[in-house]
């Protein structure tokens, strides 16, 4: 395998600085394996190194040999540069090896070591001193507190895992938890599953770190898809451009984020020494990149095994699956699964009579039950494939069966199906319904024909590869700081249970600002004589500074001209009486068929975010909420849209007129502006209600909260 040149896989860092090169730590010509011994409990794991066509030493201080060769006393004496030097010594002595490796010349350190930074300040301190030693030699280090590096097609085990069984192929891997890549292996190794490239450990990340990894992987041309583990992302900007890349490259990348619960976040601190967060903003970061999802291993495995075994040419949006099988409770049972799992399965009305003429009580063509004539009739197999292989209305085809070492019925069916529909160009998928299928499903890989593990695994590989076919190949992440910083408001803050807030007059200008519009407001200061606005009654009459002012009761609806005297009075008394600002806002009711809430969170892991949903009752109704970092595209705002279009809101709820979706795809777009403009200073910003109303969306009301200089 040949990786990528050392210039194309230099990634930008913080200050302009170059990354350190992973071409020849991860594809090496030399290996340098420390503290190694043929009694080692990681010798077994680490033996099959030397069949690869790397030059292999040794380096011991206390051994002549190792595995018969000559063991070195130190990695000075092996006399040349080292591409990889793979450190098996605990974590004082790798910060000793690293500053030996830079003064030789080495290509990067592989360090599975523990005691570094997850075990708190005085490994912390020896994680620094091994980043000083890596930034001195200009190498990469994988690791420390991780379990290695595995080159599957160059027989490179530099890992203390046990050597699992596996095959060679197109998914690479990078994990924060090291027993990941053992799992991975696991689960690929099933019938079907994926062929493996490289599988990286990332550990602690003291000097490389994940998006370094995927910049690398992006250019590898051994690397078709790339899974990714991850507990967190160090440099959003870094990864989410090589992401980009990635989606420009065509390759795939499918990823589980670990830590999303509190109780799974204080387990990665223990054992990282990495504090994990913000999980829905991970979500909608990754689906914004183009990104697809997984939950655990097994899924991970079947999301990306079509993608790994078929061709690129073969990958299609799945439009729509056929399946095929020979067993009615095996057909009833895909047609509940892809509801389930959301993957399309038409039903060609024109292929009723096809069905009916040749499977006797045949309705239903897809999924179609072919029943067992299909294995005494000649021809009639061939013919069905035939013709739902030539179907415009399927872009995938599936046979079902339990296809294990006993089921011959199905291994001959399996052989015809594949011949039948060989010359297509669709994906062709044979799929046991459940547990293992026969080992005899791997020579179809060899045809050009994927192999699923189980019905609800193999339908997930076809939502996913068809859910990336569909991702815009202009989907982004983009950085904030594109967007030119913009200053705090000047005015002063109220302090309130939450933090530091910005005044509502003053929010309210910075939202017109961005480009929300707002509703009129007329603000009658505490000792102000209360006039009537310029705008026309009903009034909505509140105190205006106050974060929560329905807890407080200081919110008055419906006030007419005559009664708007007496109901500031009211609110200044209230005010006065709870210790709170006492200048009131006037506002005209705003007509309304419909309310939304767009929110800005500001301190996220990954940076600013705008969050958007349905307002009034369908908050509690739906319970959905989602968004995109910012800033904002316009096809990311239309995108953010689209996924409450199911609800039926949008288009008018109970005969109310539908909602102006382009002047809202506008204000998400303004919102994510503003989110990235006050990177540096915006804590959180709601905007709720944001009004549905017969001129357009319109803000009626505002909370911002700010980071103090302190704070900043």
């Amino acid at each position: 395998m040949n990786g990528p040149s050392a210039e194309s896989s230099a990634v930008l860092s913080g200050g302009g600085l170059p990354r350190p090169s992973l071409h020849r730590v991860l594809n090496p010509k030399t290996v340098a394996i420390i503290g190694l011994s043929d009694q080692s409990s990681y010798a077994d794991g680490v033996r099959p190194t030397l069949e690869s066509d790397a030059e292999v030493f040794f380096v011991h201080p206390k051994r002549s040999t190792v595995f018969g060769q000559p063991a070195y006393p130190d990695l000075a004496a092996v006399g040349r540069p080292v591409d990889a030097i793979f450190s098996m010594i605990g974590a004082e002595g790798t910060v000793g090896i690293a500053e030996q490796a830079a003064d030789l010349g080495a290509g990067g350190l592989i360090s599975m070591a523990g005691g570094f930074a997850e075990l708190g300040a005085a490994g912390a301190e020896m994680q620094q001193q091994l980043l000083a030693a890596a930034r001195r030699g200009n190498f990469p280090v994988i690791g420390p507190n991780g379990v290695g590096m595995i080159n599957v097609p160059r027989k490179l085990n530099l890992t203390m895992l046990p050597h699992f069984r596996r095959r060679s192929g197109g998914l690479s891997a990078v994990t924060h938890s090291g027993a990941m890549i053992e799992a991975i292996g696991a689960s690929s190794w099933r019938p079907g599953g994926a062929g493996l490239n490289l599988l990286i450990s990332a550990g602690n990340e003291a000097v490389t770190d994940v998006a370094d990894y995927l910049d690398y992987l992006v250019d590898d041309p051994g690397t078709t898809v790339i899974a990714l583990a991850i507990e967190k992302i160090r440099r959003p900007s870094a990864f989410f451009a090589a992401a980009e890349r990635a989606l420009a490259a065509g390759k795939p990348i499918i990823a589980i984020k670990m830590g999303r619960s509190e109780r799974s976040q204080r387990m990665a601190a223990s054992h990282t020494g990495t504090l994990t967060g913000d999980a829905w903003v991970y979500e909608i970061a990754l689906k914004q990149a183009g990104i697809q999802s997984a939950h655990d291993i097994d899924d991970l495995v079947d999301r990306v095994q079509f993608l790994e075994q078929l061709p690129r040419s073969r990958w299609t949006p799945v439009n729509g699956l056929a399946v095929l099988t020979a067993t009615g409770g095996f057909a009833q049972l895909a047609s509940d699964l892809c509801e389930e799992e959301g993957v399309a399965i038409p039903e060609p009305a024109r292929l009723r009579d096809f069905v009916a003429a040749r499977v006797p009580g045949g309705t239903v063509p897809n999924p179609l039950d072919a029943t067992g004539f299909v294995g005494g009739i000649e021809g009639l197999w061939e013919e069905i494939v035939g013709e739902y292989a030539a179907a415009p209305e399927f872009d995938a085809l599936l046979f079902t069966s339990q296809h294990a070492d006993w089921d011959t019925g199905s291994r001959r069916l399996a052989d015809r199906f594949v011949a039948t529909a060989a010359n297509s160009d669709k994906p062709l998928v044979v799929a046991p319904l459940a547990g293992i299928g026969g080992q005899w499903l791997d020579e179809f890989r060899a045809a050009g024909v994927a192999v699923g593990n189980g019905l609800r695994g193999c339908l997930r590989g076809f939502h996913t590869m068809g859910a990336y076919m569909r991702v815009r190949r202009d989907s982004r992440v983009q950085d904030p700081a594109t967007v030119p910083a913009l200053p705090r408001p000047a005015g002063a803050l109220q302090e309130v249970p939450e933090g530091a807030m910005l005044g509502f007059a003053d929010t309210m200008t910075l939202l017109a600002a961005a480009g929300i519009p707002v509703a009129p407001y007329a603000l009658i200061g505490s000792d102000d004589s209360v006039r009537e606005p310029s705008f026309s009654g009903p009034y909505v009459v509140k105190l205006a500074d106050v974060a929560h002012r329905t807890e407080h009761g200081a919110v008055r609806v419906g006030v007419t001209v005559e009664g708007l005297q007496t109901t500031v009075n009211d609110l200044r008394e209230l005010a006065e009486a709870h210790g709170l600002p006492a200048a009131v806002a006037v506002q005209p009711v705003i007509a309304s068929h419909g309310e939304a809430f767009i929110g800005i969170q500001g301190e996220s892991e990954l940076g600013p975010a705008v969050a958007f949903g349905l307002g009034g009752i369908f908050v509690e109704l739906l319970r959905k909420i989602s968004g995109r970092l910012a800033p904002l595209s316009a096809a990311d705002a239309a995108e953010l849209i689209d996924e409450f279009r199911g609800t039926g809101v949008l288009d008018g709820f109970r005969g109310a007129p539908p909602w102006d979706t382009a002047a809202l795809a506008e204000i998400l777009v303004a919102a994510g502006g503003l989110a990235a403009a006050g990177r540096d200073w915006i804590r959180s910003i709601d905007v709720n209600p944001l009004i549905i109303g017969p001129t357009g969306p319109v803000a009626v009301d505002g909370l911002c909260l700010v980071r103090t200089e302190e704070q900043h």
